[in-house]
């Protein structure tokens, strides 16, 4: 065997390594077959199926296999390029949980369109809690105006932007740019940080109201510990795997919200050098992929993957899970991943503490809505499953 081939511990012998002098045919998926399928986790993981856990698609090898994404994202610049470094966001998670919880007590009779209410709280959460702006200050409710707009490029609230700006997701990002400037919070990368933060914490808190709303049962499970001031036991006695021991079941929720909402289809990396794996040599320059997407919706690491159950994430699951099974914050951007988990256990917590959350019924699926007695507040719909909720 060639020196130069890396076999994959664990998966392959040196006896399964190649011969350099052998060519073994690629098993490969047409590309404009793969563009033609909506739901590309399941063809990937049907492809899987008929063609094993490494074929190639186009110029990429694609490797499906929980240990293949362990290489990849635990790689220290050996294989591949080392990402470049970003530093984590400062946050305040004092502040943020003290604005959380007085934004959602605003939230009065009515009916709240859960998305853009959301989005707006979320954003005058963040903005003190990462610039350390007084929140409700002018500048700290400018920039929030501007952060509440953006949501991976599409406008989430209309909003006049300061001093002329247009009323888009180009003129807000732009109002974020310079206020954050004019508020001495200028680090490199901000900006970007903060709008995938508030994003993708919007999206997780999306998700887990969708599911809460329709398991009544979990929701009255976290109701209860997180109304409760001292630590309460899981059901059946199970431990889980938190490690500060409070609101462990809201940690369990978060993770199984992690793994439900979209995920990216292909996380790329070009190889730095050669590695075996099976019957297959990839030269150095390859481009790989792993699926985060499929990985999560894979029901041989998840059975029933649709269900939402976030016992999958107490200990002793845990521990019989293969290591790459759950990769939801390890593809989360490095410098925001902190920033959403706390956000996402922060606001599922406040909004379980004042609301009760149930499907409105049938006809009304189109909106994510929590409903309190009395005249609605405005708000654009989002897909999703109604909540209804009450005032405590």
């Amino acid at each position: 065997m060639d020196p130069a081939l890396l076999p994959l511990p664990g998966l392959i012998s040196d006896t399964d390594a190649p011969d350099c002098d052998e060519a073994v045919p690629w098993r490969a998926v047409p590309v404009s077959r793969a563009l033609a399928w909506g739901d590309e986790a399941a063809l990937l993981l049907r492809e899987r199926a008929r063609l094993g856990p490494v074929f190639r698609r186009g110029e990429r090898v694609i490797l499906l296999d929980p240990a293949f994404n362990r290489l990849v994202l635990d790689d220290d610049g050996a294989l591949f390029p080392r990402a470049e470094p970003g530093g984590a966001l400062a946050l305040d998670t004092a502040v943020l949980e003290r604005v959380l919880a007085a934004e959602l007590a605003r939230w009065r009779e009515g009916t709240i369109r859960f998305q853009p209410a959301m989005a707006m709280a979320l954003a005058r959460a963040l903005v003190p809690a990462v610039t350390g702006l007084a929140p409700g200050s002018g500048a700290a409710e400018r920039l929030a105006n501007a952060l509440s707009t953006l949501d991976e490029g599409r406008s989430l609230l209309r909003r006049a932007m300061p001093r002329g700006l247009p009323s888009s997701p180009i003129g807000a990002r732009q109002a974020l740019a310079q206020g954050l400037r004019a508020a001495g919070a200028d680090a490199p990368g901000l900006v970007d940080s903060l709008q995938a933060s508030h994003a993708l914490a919007l999206r997780a808190l999306g998700t887990l109201v969708r599911h809460l709303a329709d398991t009544p049962d979990w929701q009255d499970t976290l109701r209860a510990e997180v109304r409760s001031p001292h630590r309460l036991s899981t059901p059946a006695g199970v431990e889980t795997a938190t490690q500060d021991g409070l609101r462990e079941l809201v940690d369990m929720a978060t993770c199984e919200a992690l793994r439900l909402m979209p995920a990216p289809v292909l996380v790329e990396r070009r190889l730095l050098a050669p590695l075996a794996i099976g019957a297959h040599r990839l030269e150095a320059g390859t481009r790989v992929a792993i699926s985060p997407a499929a990985t999560h919706a894979d029901p041989a690491l998840w059975p029933d993957p649709q269900h939402f159950d976030p016992l999958r994430f107490a200990r002793l699951r845990t521990a019989e899970r293969a290591p790459g099974a759950w990769i939801a914050a390890d593809v989360l951007p490095a410098p925001v991943a902190p920033v959403v988990i706390a956000a996402t256990r922060l606001g599922v917590a406040h909004l379980l503490a004042r609301f009760g959350l149930a499907t409105a019924g049938e006809g009304a699926s189109c909106c994510c809505v929590v409903q309190i007695e009395g005249a609605p507040i405005e708000g654009a719909p989002i897909e999703g499953a109604p909540i209804e909720g009450r005032a405590d």
